[in-house]
């Protein structure tokens, strides 16, 4: 079901609500490759290396974090930087 590397990691922001809110956990497997239209996510250096959850989105080559709420930014991401999938059944509130 998991790959040997999954973790959970809890939710800090709405910018994925109502899909996924503040204090959300969620299941990260890195085995599973993000894939365009996926939730990922990625350790944000700006956020001091907190993981932040996105929609991927893929388009004319270039690899975009959206969030669901307008007030977050869309930001592209480097080819080479690891995003994780977030499984979408198994995101769970406290």
């Amino acid at each position: 079901m998991f790959g040997n590397e999954t973790f959970i990691v809890r939710i800090a922001e709405d910018a994925m609500a109502p899909r996924v809110r503040a204090g959300d956990y969620v299941w990260i497997d890195p085995d599973v490759p993000a894939v365009d239209g996926s939730l990922v996510a990625v350790r944000d250096p700006a956020r001091g290396g907190e993981t932040v959850v996105r929609r991927l989105v893929e388009r004319d080559g270039r690899r975009t974090l959206c969030a669901e709420d307008e007030r977050y930014p869309e930001r592209t991401v480097d080819a080479g930087r690891m995003l994780m999938a977030v499984s979408p059944s198994d995101t769970f509130r406290s």
